[in-house]
C-alpha cells in the first residue's frame, strides 16, 4: 500500500508546477524553460532505467535514466535513506543500503504533459552467517563475501577441481591430490594467482585441518571434499 501511495504522490508532484528531486533534505526548484531539451520523435514520456536488482550492504548502487524520453524526473526511495543522491539534472542517482532488506526506487518523468512512472526493487543482502560445519560449499562463498574475486575465475577453478576428481584412479595418495591440484590451479590462474593467494591460503589451511583430523586419508574422502570446493566456487 505504501508503494502505491508513493507512486500516486509522485504523479501528483510531476503534474504540479513545482519540480523537485527527492534527495533527503533538498527540494530544488523547477528547471527553467531555457534548460529544457527537445525530445526527438513523439513527445511521449518514457522511462528507461538501468539499475541492478541486488547489492551488498554498503555497496554503491548506480541508477541511470538518462536514455529516457523526458525533461523532468522525480525520485522516491522507500524506505527513505540518507545514502541516496540524485544528480545530473535528475537523470542519475546513487544509493547505498546500510541494512539488509528490499528498497523500492520509484521514478517518475514528464514531457509535454505526458507522464511515466516505474518502480524498481533493489534487494540489499548482508554477509552470510559463519558456517559451522566446515563444508567448503559454504565456507568459500562466506570467504568470498568479504574478498570477492572474478566470477569467471571462480568457474574455471570449479572446473579444475572437478577435473582432478575425474582422475581419482591416478591419485592414490594425499600427496598426489595436492600436487595435481597445485599444478592445475597454477595453470588456471596464471598471472592472477597472486590475487588469489589469500583465498588459496584459507582453503589450504582448512584442508590441512581436515588432514590432521584424519578426514583426508582416502581417494574417496578427497573426492568428496574436492567436489565441495567446486560447488563452493560455483556458488560465488
Amino acid at each position: 500500500m505504501k508503494i502505491y501511495f508513493a507512486s500516486f504522490i509522485l504523479l501528483l508532484c510531476l503534474a504540479s508546477a513545482t519540480f523537485c528531486v527527492a534527495t533527503k533534505g533538498t527540494t530544488p526548484p523547477l528547471a527553467q524553460e531555457t534548460n529544457r531539451v527537445e525530445v526527438p520523435g513523439p513527445n511521449q514520456a518514457k522511462l528507461v532505467l538501468v539499475a541492478p536488482t541486488s547489492a551488498r550492504i554498503g555497496e554503491l548502487v548506480r541508477l541511470d535514466v538518462s536514455e529516457s524520453i523526458a525533461v523532468e524526473f522525480r525520485w522516491l526511495l522507500v524506505p527513505d535513506s540518507v545514502d541516496f543522491l540524485v544528480f545530473d539534472s535528475g537523470s542519475r542517482a546513487v544509493f547505498s543500503g546500510r541494512k539488509a532488506g528490499e528498497y523500492q526506487i520509484i521514478i517518475g518523468c514528464a514531457v509535454d504533459g505526458t507522464l511515466d512512472v516505474i518502480s524498481h526493487t533493489i534487494r540489499v543482502v548482508g554477509p552470510p552467517e559463519m558456517p559451522t560445519n566446515g563444508a567448503f560449499d559454504e565456507l568459500i562463498p562466506y570467504w568470498m563475501w568479504s574478498d570477492p574475486l572474478p566470477s569467471e575465475e571462480c568457474m574455471a577453478l570449479a572446473d579444475s577441481f572437478e577435473s582432478i576428481v575425474a582422475r581419482i584412479e591416478e591419485l592414490p595418495t594425499p600427496t598426489d591430490w595436492i600436487e595435481a591440484t597445485s599444478q592445475a590451479t597454477r595453470t588456471v590462474l596464471g598471472d592472477q594467482i597472486d590475487v588469489w593467494s589469500d583465498m588459496l591460503e584459507k582453503i589450504g589451511n582448512e584442508l590441512l585441518r581436515k588432514a590432521q583430523a584424519g578426514e583426508l586419508t582416502t581417494p574417496e574422502e578427497h573426492r568428496k571434499v574436492w567436489l565441495e570446493i567446486a560447488e563452493g566456487f560455483r556458488a560465488c
